[in-house]
């Protein structure tokens, strides 16, 4: 889906794209879509790509921002019959649990301020997750100059692994219950593609 690579440390420029596609999927999930990022993926820089992954986006704009709204909210929002899309609901029953405070110790180190209401949100995550693959494929393309020695690129590829595993996995759970909760063609369509790119995901980072 986004282009095959065999270990975590692989390829600089393929590692990019991976970053590049975990940060389309977090936009996508953290809200709805805004005119801006409707244009962008219509008929702008994305449009390409959100043509090759068959994202419903046709009819007038404003009829698809208000319907897309509409579904965006009663899939994750509520106020009933929602999907949660907060780890800390399908790890410990309840929010603002200790996935967050877990969450807000990541985002420290990646150094990105997320108020705590949304930080063990399946968005946010896939948001630092391509932070993380990002930062490595950039340690990654310097280590290959042969001016650095690797060490940044094994502790990142590390942190990925434990990112991943404590963050991520939970993810298809979501997108399990998600997939039978909504008869959005969109969303139906994201949750797909989602499911997919995880899938592949949890082989390369050699997650158990």
């Amino acid at each position: 889906m986004t282009g095959h690579h065999d270990s975590p440390a692989g390829d600089a420029e393929d590692l990019e794209g991976l970053a590049g596609f975990y940060r389309l999927l977090s936009r996508l999930w953290v809200s709805e879509l805004d005119a801006e990022w409707l244009e962008t993926l219509v008929d702008g820089s994305l449009a390409d790509v959100a043509e090759e992954l068959e994202f419903p986006l046709d009819g007038p704009r404003e009829e698809v921002l208000e319907q897309l709204a509409i579904e965006y909210c009663g899939l994750v929002i509520g106020p009933k019959n929602h999907v949660p899309p907060h780890q800390s609901v399908w790890v410990e029953g309840q929010l603002h649990g200790q996935t967050v405070v877990s969450m807000q110790q990541f985002l420290e180190v990646v150094r990105e301020e997320v108020d705590a209401t949304m930080s063990d949100h399946l968005g946010v995550q896939l948001g630092v997750m391509g932070i993380i693959v990002e930062s490595l494929a950039e340690s990654l393309a310097i280590a290959e100059t042969g001016t650095e020695k690797g060490g940044d690129v094994t502790e990142l590829t590390e942190l990925a692994r434990v990112f991943f595993a404590t963050h991520v996995m939970w993810i298809t759970r979501f997108l399990a219950r998600a997939g039978a909760a909504t008869d959005s063609k969109f969303y139906l369509r994201l949750i797909a593609v989602t499911s997919e790119f995880l899938a592949e995901e949890h082989e390369v980072w050699g997650v158990d």
